[in-house]
C-alpha cells in the first residue's frame, strides 16, 4: 500500500501575523486530517510565542473537515445567511458543536436582505441561548475590497466594517469572560 498525500499545508507571514493554510489536492476526501495538522501547527506556533488567540476558519457544514475545525476550540461564531438553507445549516451545525462541548456565537450576513428571516434566526438562537454577536449588512464594498486583495475593515469604514468591529468586540467579549 502506498501513502496517499491528501494536500500540502503552508504557512505564510501576513500583516496581521502568521497565517497557516493548505490546499487540499483535486479529488482528495482526507480533508479532516488536513484540518487538523494545519491547527496542529498553529497550536505548536501559539504555544512557543506565547500567542493569545488561534483563529480556526472553518468550511461549511457538519462533515469531518468541520469537526476537525471545531474539535477542542473555545468558542464557535456560526456565520449564517437569512436562507431557508442558511437556518438549517445552522441548526445542524449547533447539533454538532453543542456535541463536542464547543459553546457557540452566531453572526447573520446579509442580514438586512430577508430581515424576517434574520429575525427567525435571532429568535431560534435566543431560545437555545446563543448569542447574535451581530448582524452584517450585505454591501458591494465587500467585493471592491476583495478584488482590491484588501480586508473591507481596511478598504472603508462603511456600516460593514462597524457591523465587523461588533461582531469582534462579541466575541472578545466572550472569550475574556471565560478566561
Amino acid at each position: 500500500m502506498e501513502e496517499q498525500h491528501a494536500g500540502k499545508w503552508f504557512r505564510s507571514d501576513t500583516r496581521f501575523g502568521p497565517l497557516f493554510h493548505a490546499h487540499l489536492f483535486a479529488g482528495q476526501e482526507n480533508s479532516g486530517k488536513l484540518v487538523t495538522l494545519v491547527k496542529q501547527q498553529g497550536r505548536l506556533l501559539a504555544m512557543d510565542t506565547d500567542g493569545e488567540l488561534l483563529l480556526v476558519d472553518g468550511p461549511p457544514g457538519i462533515g469531518c473537515p468541520v469537526i476537525s475545525a471545531s474539535a477542542g476550540a473555545d468558542m464557535a461564531l456560526h456565520v449564517v445567511e437569512p436562507t431557508v438553507s442558511g437556518v438549517h445549516d445552522l441548526e445542524r451545525i449547533l447539533g454538532t458543536t453543542d456535541h463536542f462541548g464547543v459553546p457557540s456565537l452566531v453572526a447573520i450576513n446579509k442580514a438586512d436582505l430577508n430581515v424576517a428571516r434574520a429575525d427567525e434566526i435571532a429568535a431560534f438562537c435566543a431560545e437555545r441561548g446563543v448569542e447574535v454577536a451581530g448582524r452584517i449588512p450585505y454591501d458591494t464594498i465587500v467585493t471592491e475590497a476583495m478584488v482590491q486583495g484588501r480586508p473591507v475593515t481596511d478598504y472603508t469604514d462603511g456600516p460593514v466594517t462597524e457591523s465587523l468591529r461588533q461582531v469582534w468586540k462579541g466575541i472578545k467579549r466572550y472569550l475574556f469572560a471565560a478566561a
